[in-house]
């Protein structure tokens, strides 16, 4: 069944990047069940307002820590949180890799220049990257700058080539700008995994439906649009 100009449509708050493969999975649900998203995508700075005010119909995060301040305020429905995909550390370099980084320890030890996230669903990261390899302080003298989510960090990267060297930031990176970025692998047991997870809101106008389609982004046919934009949908 095809949407129809008539179909009834949700409207869907969601950080930056986690809208990518949810539009695609979006558009398969609505093709099959005859009804319209509308995402909006940014900071949650940028939409939590609108959500207080009560407008909208099911929210999406990077990360759980996210959802559990949305929670707090009693804005959700907190038996319909569910998990969708993951996302995992790397290291980010820039195409060619010139600097010859591998490893975190390259990164403690070379003469480099960082670039790490502190907000959104990657706040924290490179903490809990460097603190695993119990490299902290050395990570912490490289860092030059700090991006406020994942675009404002994309964009502080095209930027500052010549400046910034590396970056710690997720492996989706790779998957969704490869024309500015190459990603290096982290050993497994330094690897951060977070949730992208979602939510119906307490000011949704139709639960079962929506229901329905966060089930759908936990199916086959959804994963396969996660995955290709880098999201991990199953235990590695």
């Amino acid at each position: 069944m095809t949407a129809q100009s008539g179909a009834q449509t949700f409207k869907i708050f969601s950080t930056g990047l986690p809208a990518i493969p949810l539009h695609g999975a979006a558009r398969i649900f609505e093709e099959m069940h005859g009804v319209r998203f509308k995402i909006v995508a940014g900071e949650p700075s940028t939409w939590l307002p609108r959500v207080r005010d009560g407008e909208g119909d099911l929210v999406c995060v990077g990360a759980e820590y996210m959802m559990d301040d949305i929670e707090a305020e009693g804005l959700i429905l907190r038996e319909t949180r569910a998990t969708v995909g993951y996302r995992r550390s790397m290291i980010m370099v820039r195409r060619g890799n010139p600097r010859g980084i591998r490893t975190i320890q390259d990164l403690a030890e070379m003469d480099v220049k960082l670039l790490v996230c502190r907000g959104a669903c990657q706040k924290g990261l490179w903490d809990d990257v460097a603190s695993k390899a119990m490299v902290t302080d050395k990570i912490r003298s490289k860092i030059a700058e700090y991006g406020a989510g994942c675009l404002d960090t994309l964009r502080r990267w095209r930027r500052s080539e010549g400046r910034i060297d590396a970056g710690i930031v997720w492996n989706v990176y790779g998957r969704v700008w490869p024309a500015y970025c190459e990603m290096i692998e982290l050993p497994r047991d330094i690897e951060v995994f977070r949730s992208t997870n979602v939510a119906i809101l307490k000011s949704c106008s139709n639960r079962e439906s929506l229901q329905d389609f966060v089930g759908f982004l936990r199916s086959d046919e959804s994963r396969r649009v996660y995955e290709k934009w880098g999201w991990i949908t199953k235990k590695p």
